[in-house]
């Protein structure tokens, strides 16, 4: 009893100090709540810059790792970049168009996908692997050793001999018929490959989409610190005539103190549209993918985008986004892919049927005897039972197909939802277009009437500066409706599956007046 006592107490503290060995806490924070604290070998020792990522290799210190500087230096003068690239590093103005093409060039999100897409590719080609012949050599070394016996009713060993051999075999398998099994995993990788590619083109619309919608942000910037400089300038005007007035005793002091505040208030939003500029910059930068720096120039030279899906109906549309928009495309893809694996897995309780050979080539040391085997012939196998795992692995890949179909469903609503609200957006721009143009040339009028009453003794300081920032508001407006067009246009585009969204005309946007927002 003691001696068991004492194994049991031995097994206890020897599964104990087993247990205490196992411990991940010192491999994550310490808390949910607490700050994940890295050990220096988890700090990456150097820094690689953006501009040394490149789409197949890594760029160390602005020179390839296999290859000398002269080479490198060789190549890019062979590989001229393309122009835009060359105004971005001039640092001269880019345009849409230009931003776009230096985005495609640059932006990651491109190129994971397209390293993606490559996957499912080789996924496709390991599949179509099954057709061929499975071909393995080798070789062997043995040492045996043998004990024969004078008669085999009386295994009365008369001795031992020891025997060293070696040599090569080879051996071929071959899948000739398996009832469409393989055919069935050839369509799933198939389908695979193309809702992988059917993404990436996603992907290149959506890069474009947060390309335009970042620029016209960007134009919106600069528009409204136009705005905001023109409402200065008007704010000052009415603060210098309040404060001649009242130094001039036919004003009061309370009438020029409002209008200094008045002003202090624009140039308090000047510099804050100043600022949102450069929030705005950043953001187009991260779309295109490259650094942002002073060196990034954006032309502000805008032309507003025009559409020709504007004369469309919203059924048309809708018709042509249910077959161009990439990723409903994939999603069909998808669900071919989920009914071939259905089917492989349906195929696999039926027998295959293949054809085998293999050869051997042995030599013995002592006797220098040669002896070879050869065989070949046909293959039947069939699996009876295996723990119903296919059965299950044909329950999940029915549930996975008419997931999938569901999966196919929610996308087409989403995109009929997207066209609907893109096409609305995009004639709800239009006439905002129009009230703010005709809003700007009325404030302007009222405004420059309202300050010649004030100057006269007419019209009053609050009448004066509520007509400013009437005036003020309705510039914010107009920038912000202009941008509103252009990135509804860019969205209704990106909804019905279009990769570009400008058209040289327009009848909705022509009809539309146009007013100047510069000061008569």
């Amino acid at each position: 009893m003691k001696n068991n006592a004492k194994i049991s107490l031995f097994i206890a503290s020897a599964a104990i100090l087993i247990s205490g060995c196992v411990n991940v806490d010192k491999e994550v924070a310490p808390l949910p709540t607490k700050y994940w604290k890295a050990s220096a070998d988890a700090i990456p020792s150097s820094v690689i810059e953006p501009e040394q990522i490149k789409t197949n290799t890594i760029l160390e210190g602005g020179k390839s790792k296999d290859s000398a500087s002269d080479s490198a230096n060789a190549a890019k003068k062979s590989e001229r970049p393309a122009p835009a690239a060359d105004k971005l590093l001039a640092g001269e103005e880019l345009n849409l168009s230009e931003i776009v093409d230096i985005a495609l060039e640059n932006n990651t999100q491109t190129r994971i996908y397209w390293f993606q897409a490559k996957t499912y590719a080789a996924n496709l080609g390991k599949a179509n692997a099954a057709y061929y012949p499975q071909v393995s050599v080798g070789a062997q070394v043995y040492r045996s050793k043998t004990m024969p016996s004078l008669d085999y009713s009386l295994p009365i060993p008369i001795g031992a001999y020891y025997e060293t051999g070696f040599g090569p075999s080879a051996e071929i398998n071959w899948l000739l018929y398996d009832f469409g099994q393989r055919e069935a995993q050839i369509e799933s990788a198939r389908e695979a490959l193309r809702a992988a590619n059917f993404d990436y083109n996603q992907m290149i619309q959506t890069v474009v989409l947060n390309v335009n919608v970042a620029y016209y942000q960007l134009y919106a910037a600069i528009g409204n610190v136009k705005a905001a400089e023109m409402s200065l300038e008007d704010a000052q005007t009415a603060y210098k005539s309040a404060d001649y007035k009242y130094k001039e005793g036919v004003g009061n002091k309370q009438d020029m103190l409002n209008a200094l505040a008045n002003a202090k208030t624009a140039e308090f939003t000047l510099e804050s549209a100043k600022s949102a500029v450069e929030s705005a910059r950043a953001a187009l930068a991260s779309a295109m993918g490259v650094r942002v720096d002073s060196s990034l120039k954006i032309s502000d030279k805008v032309k507003l985008p025009t559409s020709e899906d504007s004369s469309k109906k919203i059924d048309e549309l809708i018709v042509k986004a249910m077959r161009s928009r990439q990723n409903l495309l994939a999603s069909y893809a998808q669900l071919r892919k989920s009914m071939a694996d259905t089917k492989a897995a349906e195929r696999s309780f039926l027998p295959s049927i293949g054809a085998a050979a293999s050869g051997t080539l042995g030599y013995t040391q002592d006797q220098r005897s040669e002896q070879y085997a050869m065989q070949a012939g046909f293959t039947f196998s069939w699996s009876i039972f295996e723990g119903f795992t296919r059965m299950y692995n044909l329950v999940s890949a029915k549930a996975a197909e008419r997931a999938q179909a569901q999966n196919l469903k929610a996308a087409e609503i989403q995109i009929i939802s997207d066209v609907w609200s893109a096409y609305h957006n995009y004639k709800s721009s239009l006439k905002q277009i129009a009230s703010t143009r005709a809003a700007v040339k009325a404030s302007e009028e009222a405004y420059d009437a309202t300050r010649i009453g004030y100057e006269n003794g007419v019209n009053s300081i609050t009448d004066l500066l509520n007509s400013q920032s009437r005036l003020s508001l309705a510039r914010q407006q107009q920038v912000s409706a202009d941008s509103n067009l252009a990135v509804s246009i860019a969205k209704l585009a990106y909804a019905t599956g279009a990769l570009i969204a400008n058209t040289d005309s327009d009848a909705d946007l022509k009809s539309i007046p146009a007013a100047s927002t510069q000061k008569q």
